[in-house]
């Protein structure tokens, strides 16, 4: 099965945000820079409170926040920084298209970038979210925007259809 579509660089930068967000040592350094800076500005503020225990829970209370505010300041600030990144490698080019085969024996893809095959048994899962069909694996994510699809039966033939493959790649047979 084969299906094509045109995205943007913001689909690039949502599509590397998924990935990122799917990766086990990307969420433990987050996860790390979010207690230190937290504990920072609570040793901060004990210090400029000269160690009173008024500072003290002003400062836990500021650590609160900065763990609070950590997150979406992370997606902001990663995201802007992605764009940047993009546009120095694309310039102002900001139309791709992209076109995704399922066949029997691995997961192919197809763009001005490059073309790149994946077997079968590289792929952990099949995420449908509801803009798209996310595919990922250790090493490679696909996003199949939904506007690849003429019809939501196309596109459950095609979650199913990699799943099935996924599957047999697994040993399991279809289910």
């Amino acid at each position: 099965m084969r299906v094509q579509f045109k995205y943007t660089l913001e689909d690039i930068v949502d599509g590397s945000s998924r990935f990122q967000a799917r990766s086990r040592s990307v969420r433990s350094i987050r996860l790390k820079w979010n207690i230190f800076g937290s504990l920072f500005v609570w040793a901060i503020l004990i210090v400029y409170s000269r160690f009173t225990i008024k500072g003290v829970i002003l400062g836990l209370v500021a650590a609160l926040v900065a763990m609070a505010i950590e997150p979406p300041l992370y997606q902001y600030l990663s995201r802007k920084n992605m764009r940047k990144l993009f546009r120095e490698m694309y310039g102002d080019q900001n139309h791709f298209t992209c076109e995704v085969e399922l066949s029997p024996e691995a997961l192919k893809t197809n763009s001005e970038q490059g073309q790149n095959t994946t077997e079968w048994s590289k792929i952990e899962e099949v995420v449908p979210t509801s803009d798209s069909v996310d595919i990922f694996g250790p090493a490679a994510a696909v996003i199949v925007r939904n506007r690849a699809f003429t019809s939501a039966e196309e596109r459950q033939r095609f979650i199913d259809l990699a799943r099935e493959y996924i599957n047999q790649a697994r040993g399991r047979g279809s289910n």
